[in-house]
């Protein structure tokens, strides 16, 4: 729920109790300050909302490129298995390695290269779908959650996420790994084990994409 809402509802509590305590003013003057209190209480409530909302933005989201950090992509992608789960429906995770990166920073500089990762957040961001979660592995590695979708559905994906990148980026591609729960995986833990591990596999051969078997 949005802070801001809980903020408000919070304040509004502590007016009703305090009002149950006091009672409600005789005077009108008295009664105007009691509406001008409630209302300034009401704001700050909502203000303090705002400042926690960006807290949580900041505590969940790469400073760089604005999307899920690793420990949050995780816990998102364990929540939605065990939804899958109950509901029977397939979730397919891509892993992705930007090849050439290190090549790119050599020859550019660091602040390119972070413009670079970027672009690339956004290209990757812009191919899903609003349902589906983009977060940031550790370094030049990125995965995308899939939901509702076969390895069939995210081979097309990846496919897109490869063509945009070659179009868009400077000398750079991508490798991925595709694995889709459940036909590879039980859990969270395997299901990014394998897809890290077959991302490292289309990493020797570059802008590659390799697909989970069994």
């Amino acid at each position: 729920m949005d802070s801001r809402w809980i903020g408000m509802g919070v304040s509004c509590f502590i007016i009703w109790i305090w009002l149950i305590v006091c009672g409600l003013p005789d005077e009108q003057s008295a009664m105007r300050f009691v509406v001008l209190m409630a209302i300034i209480q009401m704001a700050a409530g909502y203000s303090l909302g705002i400042y926690v909302n960006r807290l949580r933005q900041m505590a969940y989201h790469d400073s760089l490129t604005g999307v899920l950090v690793n420990r949050r992509f995780l816990d998102r992608l364990i929540r939605e298995i065990r939804q899958a789960k109950n509901q029977h429906y397939p979730i397919t995770l891509l892993f992705i390695d930007l090849d050439n990166f290190k090549k790119f920073n050599d020859c550019h500089g660091h602040m390119e290269g972070d413009r670079l990762l970027c672009q690339f957040a956004s290209i990757l961001q812009a191919n899903v779908r609003n349902q589906d979660t983009v977060g940031r592995w550790g370094g030049e590695e990125f995965v995308v959650l899939l939901k509702h979708a076969d390895t069939n559905e995210a081979l097309a994906i990846g496919k897109r996420i490869q063509e945009q990148v070659r179009e868009t980026l400077s000398g750079v591609t991508v490798s991925i790994g595709v694995a889709s729960y459940p036909m590879h995986a039980a859990t969270a833990e395997e299901l990014t084990h394998k897809a890290d591990m077959l991302m490292y596999e289309a990493k020797k051969k570059k802008d590659c994409m390799v697909v989970a078997t069994r």
